[in-house]
């Protein structure tokens, strides 16, 4: 499947010698603003990247530092191991459905406390399980690392939620960006912004 073949290459997910076993490793998504050491920009995107790091017990997010040599296989070791631990937490997802008068489903809604849930775009079991919904091109929101829109390619709903995305992004404590992405088989890619002020 060529789903997130630039991103997919990108990621990893062994423990680092010496981390301490509270810590979980992830693959995460984040803001250009954080500047973590270690990190990649999605397809297309001027604001929003994917780095590794670790989640503490207490859920502060540590990026792998810029001393952390990351080889082709480290990044691919990130990626299965995020594919795995995201599967994990899909199952567990409820999305809210948003629905117009005729009850036809309109977006989905993802929220969750766990800071990889953007990460699970990244599981081709996403794509799978929206494009069931929507069809087979859909359109992404992620202004946090902690809620997801997703949205039809055609005839969406998507003008009348960009306040909503992006006070979304404003208020939380792990905001990711205001961009927006196109997500299909043929993998993902930034296709425009929901900040006014972004030109």
């Amino acid at each position: 499947m060529i789903l997130l073949c630039t991103l997919l290459s990108l990621g990893a997910w062994t423990r680092l010698q010496g981390s301490d076993e509270k810590e979980a490793s992830a693959l995460l998504f984040g803001g250009y603003f954080e500047r973590p050491p270690v990190h990649r920009f999605l397809p297309g995107s001027k604001r929003t990247l994917l780095f590794p790091g670790h989640i503490s017990s207490h859920g502060e997010i540590i990026p792998l530092g810029s001393d952390v040599r990351m080889s082709p296989k480290d990044w691919d070791g990130f990626v299965k191991g995020s594919r795995e631990d995201t599967s994990l937490l899909m199952a567990t997802i409820n999305p809210l459905m948003v629905r117009d008068n005729h009850q036809v489903i309109q977006a989905a809604v993802i929220s969750s406390e766990d800071p990889k849930l953007a990460s699970c775009i990244l599981n081709p079991g996403f794509l799978r399980r929206f494009s069931a919904i929507f069809g087979p091109e859909l359109i992404v929101a992620i202004p946090s690392r902690t809620k997801i829109y997703v949205f039809p390619k055609l005839a969406n709903r998507l003008p009348e939620m960009i306040r909503t995305i992006r006070d979304d992004y404003l208020i939380s404590p792990q905001p990711v960006s205001t961009e927006l992405f196109e997500l299909s088989k043929k993998g993902m890619r930034t296709i425009g912004t929901v900040d006014p002020d972004d030109h």
